[in-house]
């Protein structure tokens, strides 16, 4: 995954005001953190908003689960650099093709060549298992093309990436996981 692909969902996560302040005072508790049970009776959107920063890796739970912490590591395990490349990220001299300084150049008509662009584009930009938003897809995608929203439907067509009902969230397909 690319470092702007880890980063959106952190950024995303504290985009709102009500989750920032939250964290705010998650990183301010320390070590201590904050009661979540205290947290739900003072306000109970306050649930919801620790359940973002959870999932966006901003906290975690104790293991009793009595107390929410920030996670001072958050940003810096998502701006560790990628593994090297693999094999299968090189081995397409086509897709690497359609590339100048890291962004796409032109968008291939022909349907094999761009499934292979997609499949590249797919393995560079998301994790298996993990949930996006569609700001936080357009965010990974804009790094590689200008136009997002058309990536983004070329991704779904073609299987790669599935869209929950209300379209909300997306994820990578599981049979493009495997690949």
């Amino acid at each position: 995954m690319t470092q702007l692909a880890a980063l959106a969902p952190l950024a995303s996560a504290l985009s709102d005001p009500a989750r920032l302040r939250l964290h705010a005072r998650l990183v301010l508790a320390g070590s201590a953190g904050l009661d979540p049970e205290a947290l739900r009776a003072e306000d109970p959107a306050t649930a919801k908003q620790l359940g973002r920063l959870l999932q966006a890796g901003l906290a975690e739970l104790s293991e009793d689960g009595t107390r929410a912490v920030a996670r001072a590591d958050a940003f810096g395990e998502a701006l560790r650099p990628a593994p090297a490349a693999t094999a299968a990220d090189d081995a397409d001299e086509a897709t690497a093709q359609l590339f100048k300084d890291g962004r796409l150049t032109t968008m291939p008509t022909r349907p094999a060549r761009r499934q292979a662009l997609l499949e590249y584009l797919t393995r560079r930009a998301f994790e298996p298992g993990v949930g996006y938003g569609e700001p936080e897809v357009n965010i990974a995608l804009r790094q590689y093309w200008d136009d997002p929203s058309a990536l983004r439907r070329y991704l779904v067509d073609a299987g790669l990436l599935t869209r929950s009902t209300d379209g909300r969230s997306y994820r990578v397909a599981a049979d493009s996981a495997a690949a």
